[in-house]
């Protein structure tokens, strides 16, 4: 149908595809200055393109996606038909042009979506082409590919609305990588039509995505004059490139560092040269977000002066064990239960290529600072719970199940010195998994015995209905009840993997620290 319609049409649409917007823009003036150099992500590309290394860049954690079609027109047809963006003499697509704005404004890499066959750049046979591809489901073949997708957090993706619908070209791209635990923020250039669908269909293709909620829509007409637009909604976002490490100095591990519950302190949790490790990390061939000189380290978020201090909370943000989703599941999940009274702390652990349970260790050492100094910050020792979000309620489970107590690095690594602080309790009086579970990366465990032996606590489960992991972790949940743990759980119909700090779970959290660590 929409083959013959495009047929019938294509000798009067010079505005776009079927009004839904080809990858164009208005006219050649007033477009803000883009930043002399572009940085191109890594791509290996297929065919004539060489593969790019030199232009990763190994601290980011934001992927700029795009796909882009502009027409081959004449400085009329630019005019009337609204087709291409002029910037400094050269010629880009709309959603090319707003990619470019974009990271000029947050950082991170670019990367151009390329199919191996051409489109066509004239605007009729460009029709004809999006109309039957989507009548056929067609999905185009990739010429160019992201290398080390794992290490990207954040993944804008830019395409023009064709027909009401995503190019297909955007189809493929979305089939070829698991975005699970990554979030997804759409900007959209369209000729009418508006985003249509196409962010409800992303998230039907990725449904272990999260869907930012706040995507650009931009109709061709106004994108030429669109920079300050699209600067300010990029900047909205919050999302900051570059992954930061704390700064050195003296004083700054969990063992040698005096506790202060007044000021935030960023800490690493082992002692230079005496980090329990099984794993023999050297060098980063570009498969890892963290670089071998990496040292795990916690950052405090404390109660406010004249708030009520209720206990502690230890907080492990996910990220499949590729990277740390500090700004979803870090960071704000802290400051929200500060405000609630909780001494918080996120633990940046360690991730691949170390396994799960050098990371377990890395939680464990946080625990134990946390309860050395609980008199510092006001708090029964007792009262400490540790919390995980995806790969981070993973982490959390490993350590409980077998690293509390006064477990030390010497069950991992026989080099390990053990110091004073391992002579304190990693125990925690509760847990919570936050679309997470027990058990190893995307495998919940149901095995009751194991779970009991673990003497687990009480556990607390939040995750939404369209959770890809929905039924392992009702699974999950039923095993660790099972086995004699207080369960509670919080289901969130209708959402996602990865919502993090977004939905409101908080009251419901709060109230099961509140009643688990007054002994209700």
């Amino acid at each position: 149908m929409k083959r013959m319609i495009a047929l019938l049409l294509a000798a009067v649409l010079s505005l776009g595809i079927a009004a839904c917007g080809t990858d164009n823009s208005a006219g050649t003036s007033g477009a803000t200055a883009l930043a002399d150099s572009r940085t191109e992500s890594p791509v290996a590309d297929e065919g004539n393109a060489p593969e790019s290394e030199e232009s990763q860049t190994a601290s980011s954690n934001v992927l700029i996606a795009y796909f882009s079609v502009p027409e081959d027109v004449d400085g009329t047809d630019a005019v009337s038909g609204a087709s291409v963006v002029v910037e400094d003499g050269e010629k880009l697509g709309n959603t090319e042009y707003v990619a470019e704005l974009i990271q000029q404004t947050v950082g991170g890499d670019l990367f151009r979506i390329e199919t191996v066959e051409d489109y066509p750049l004239d605007h009729d046979l460009l029709v004809n082409q999006a109309a039957e591809e989507q009548d056929e489901d067609f999905r185009p073949e990739l010429a160019t590919h992201v290398q080390n997708f794992e290490q990207y957090e954040y993944v804008f993706l830019g395409y023009p609305n064709w027909w009401g619908d995503m190019p297909m070209a955007i189809y493929s791209f979305l089939e070829e990588y698991d975005f699970g635990a990554k979030t997804i923020i759409p900007f959209i250039t369209h000729g009418g039509s508006g985003a249509s669908r196409t962010v409800d269909t992303i998230s039907e293709l990725q449904p272990g995505a999260l869907m930012m909620g706040n995507e650009l829509v931009l109709s061709r007409n106004d994108v030429a004059e669109s920079g300050e637009t699209v600067m300010e909604w990029a900047k909205g976002l919050g999302i900051n490139a570059e992954v930061k490490m704390p700064e050195t100095g003296n004083g700054n591990t969990v063992l040698s560092a005096v506790a202060d519950s007044h000021n935030s302190q960023t800490l690493y949790l082992w002692e230079e040269g005496n980090v329990p490790a099984t794993t023999e990390y050297t060098q980063n061939n570009g498969n890892y977000s963290d670089d071998p000189d990496f040292r795990p380290y916690l950052v405090s978020f404390p109660v406010p002066e004249g708030t009520e201090v209720k206990g502690a909370v230890l907080i492990c943000a996910g990220g499949a064990f590729q990277y740390r989703s500090d700004e979803n599941e870090g960071t704000p999940v802290a400051e929200e239960l500060a405000g609630r009274g909780y001494q918080s702390f996120v633990v940046n652990y360690r991730l691949r290529p170390y396994t799960h349970e050098e990371g377990a260790l890395d939680l464990v050492r946080a625990v134990r600072f946390v309860r050395k100094n609980a008199d510092v910050y006001g708090i029964d020792e007792n009262d400490i719970a540790v919390m995980g979000f995806s790969a981070g309620g993973i982490l959390a489970g490993e350590m409980l199940l077998n690293f509390d107590g006064l477990v030390n690095g010497t069950a991992l690594d026989t080099d390990y010195v053990p110091d004073a602080l391992d002579e304190v309790s990693a125990d925690a009086a509760a847990d919570g998994m936050i679309y997470s579970f027990y058990g190893r990366l995307s495998v919940g465990s149901t095995d009751v015995e194991m779970l009991r032996a673990g003497n687990l606590p009480p556990t607390f489960y939040c995750y939404g209905t369209r959770d890809p992991f929905y039924d392992q972790f009702l699974s999950n949940a039923d095993a660790v009840e099972a086995a004699g743990v207080r369960v509670e759980r919080l289901q969130l119909d209708g959402r996602p993997h990865g919502f993090g700090y977004q939905e409101n779970w908080f009251d419901a959290y709060d109230s099961f620290l509140t009643e688990v660590f007054s002994g209700q």
